[in-house]
């Protein structure tokens, strides 16, 4: 079987060299002779004998030649990525790629023009890289209503976490240490404002609520605010604190989504994923709560997961009408401050006696937290459970205190 990628980034370069590694073991998987890449789609010059050879600048090259089954897009972005990838299904190709942007933004697009061509769109990799939690909740819990998930999606914003913890790091400190190991970018903005996240969660709850969930309609937050007192303050009450994704049905039918901080409780295992790992939490009617757990990026991890996805396409090439969802549904999803849950306050008292005295009046089951060596003025409690509405509105009627930074303290 001949396949064609588009992009030899790290991505690119995981798949060509899995490859051409494991050719006749991976056409043994699919029913063929060989897995073979006939060109790579790249602007590029490489230097390398193995990759210029296949090298074109023409998508149309790959496009239109009818021994390519199946295209491996690995550029990143939505422009070029989108219009390549439709050119490729109008012609009777199935694509796969790990672009959660894209994803997130043009999948009903593409499932759409993949059913007109009879071929698939898959991108088991956009998630989680080589975990595999996508083809989890499209197949595995096809047996199952997924009532909600709830992840640590980005390994970059996840060692900043882990270091302010357990080091005591500050996020600036944090976020160099990342940076020295690789782990973030020299502009890490996608990951530590949250929207790398939040295009991870918009798939994720497209697939979980059956509807196109549009990353624009997902409050997002990032973890730039937190600082090591929150991390201390939040670990001495056996807590920690992570950024993750999550997607609720709501009784009503309504979908809660938001990608933010989150104190998790040390019982969860949500709370002990640290480093770069990522982990997903699945909720199922039947099956309950089950975790997946590994490496979230990577050339390999994520090479394998995109493999794997086009040894499906090779087994079953027509369309898939279960790896796909329908179109948005509007109303669909929760205005986020009407979910009731607690939250996570610090911030500084002029009447410390005073602010005390306001706060466990105005909010029920207060828990006063404590760290070494905090200031004087300093103050930070976690409020009882009601309307995040509410409590942002209480709040602001608290004598001689200003809130510095507000977490979530969601129940999973």
């Amino acid at each position: 079987m001949k396949i064609a990628l588009m992009g030899c980034g790290t991505v690119g370069r995981g798949v060509f060299e899995t490859v051409r590694e494991l050719s006749a073991v991976l056409g043994a998987r699919c029913g063929r002779d060989c897995v073979e890449i006939k060109y790579i789609l790249d602007k590029r010059t490489f230097g390398e004998p193995a990759l210029d050879a296949l090298t074109v600048r023409d998508v149309g090259i790959i496009a239109g030649d009818p021994e390519i089954e199946v295209v491996v897009e690995a550029m990143g972005g939505t422009h070029p990525a989108f219009e390549f990838c439709m050119a490729c299904l109008q012609n009777g190709k199935s694509v796969v790629t790990s672009n959660k942007q894209l994803v997130a933004e043009k999948a009903e697009t593409l499932f759409e023009t993949a059913k007109k061509h009879n071929v698939q769109f898959r991108f088991g990799a956009s998630v989680c890289g080589g975990i595999p939690v996508l083809r989890t909740m499209f197949y595995s819990m096809a047996g199952n209503e997924i009532t909600g998930f709830a992840g640590i999606l980005n390994g970059t914003t996840n060692f900043i976490l882990t270091k302010m913890i357990r080091e005591q790091a500050s996020f600036d400190g944090a976020l160099k240490q990342a940076q020295a190991h690789g782990y973030a970018e020299a502009d890490p903005s996608d990951d530590i404002e949250g929207r790398d996240t939040c295009r991870k969660t918009a798939i994720l709850a497209s697939i979980a609520f059956g509807t196109h969930t549009d990353p624009d309609g997902i409050h997002t937050e990032g973890i730039t605010g937190i600082t090591a007192a929150d991390a201390a303050y939040i670990d001495g009450a056996g807590s920690r604190i992570k950024l993750l994704g999550i997607g609720e049905k709501q009784p009503d039918g309504r979908i809660y989504t938001i990608v933010a901080p989150a104190v998790v409780p040390a019982g969860r295992i949500l709370a002990d994923v640290e480093g770069v790992f990522n982990a997903v939490s699945l909720y199922g009617t039947k099956v309950g709560e089950i975790m997946l757990y590994g490496p979230g990026a990577g050339k390999d991890a994520t090479a394998s997961a995109v493999v794997a996805d086009v040894l499906d396409c090779a087994r079953t090439p027509g369309f898939d009408p279960v790896y796909s969802w329908e179109t948005k549904q509007d109303g669909r999803l929760m205005p986020y401050q009407e979910k009731s849950l607690r939250l996570y306050v610090r911030g500084n008292a002029g009447d410390k006696a005073a602010a005390l005295s306001d706060i466990r009046e105005a909010f029920e089951d207060v828990t006063v937290l404590t760290r070494d060596n905090a200031p004087q003025n300093e103050l930070a409690f976690i409020t009882g459970k009601a309307p995040e509405k509410t409590l942002s509105l209480l709040l602001t009627q608290i004598r001689s205190f200003v809130p510095a930074v507000k977490i979530r303290c969601p129940e999973l």
